[in-house]
């Protein structure tokens, strides 16, 4: 349910931003593909130092849960970012910044043995503060961001697939933590309005 109501929400956001400056940015984490992610993000400029961001993603991992069981799932992600940039240049939006995130992630595990097969529906939301910095190249439409977070997890559940049994997350030290870390290369696909 709540899957259904963060597409079309993020759709309306995604379509409804009057960018004052006309300044889109588009990117992608090649680093991710080393954890099992892939993540892109799009980030319109609304003022001049200040942007929304969206980064939708997809992941692909194991997860040890209970009785030493390995489970295989994929996780889709949304998140929305709120980023004010502390000095930027005639470039547009670049140089430091610091803000805050939103990240949801929803999807399914599964542990197949040859007696049995469990199943697990995830769902995560997480919020935080991040900070980081972009550089923009001299051609003004190259782009290179990184940056990274801290926030925590509001909502962490392992269910079966009828909503009824719960995973017992209690023993994961860690677990609620939220550390986003990101290198992402991009391009600018409209300028700054600025000459």
């Amino acid at each position: 349910m709540k899957q259904s109501i963060l597409i079309p929400l993020a759709l309306f956001c995604l379509f409804s931003i009057h960018s004052v400056q006309a300044q889109v940015d588009v990117k992608i984490n090649p680093v991710g593909i080393l954890f099992n992610n892939l993540n892109a993000a799009v980030e319109f400029g609304i003022k001049d130092n200040f942007g929304i961001e969206v980064t939708p993603g997809f992941g692909w991992n194991k997860l040890n849960l209970e009785n030493d069981n390995d489970y295989k799932g994929n996780v889709l992600r949304l998140g929305v970012n709120g980023r004010y940039y502390l000095n930027p240049t005639d470039k547009g939006l670049n140089g430091f910044y610091i803000g805050a995130y939103s990240r949801y992630a929803g999807g399914s595990y599964k542990f197949e043995s040859d007696s049995e097969t469990e199943k697990f529906n995830s769902t995560r939301l997480s919020l935080g503060f991040l900070l980081g910095g972009k550089i923009v190249a001299k051609n003004e439409k190259l782009i290179f961001d990184f940056g990274t977070g801290f926030g925590r997890a509001l909502i962490y559940k392992f269910t079966d697939p009828d909503g009824q049994d719960e995973a017992n997350l209690s023993d994961i030290p860690f677990l609620n933590w939220d550390i986003p870390f990101y290198i992402t290369v991009g391009y600018r696909f409209a300028d700054t309005g600025k000459k």
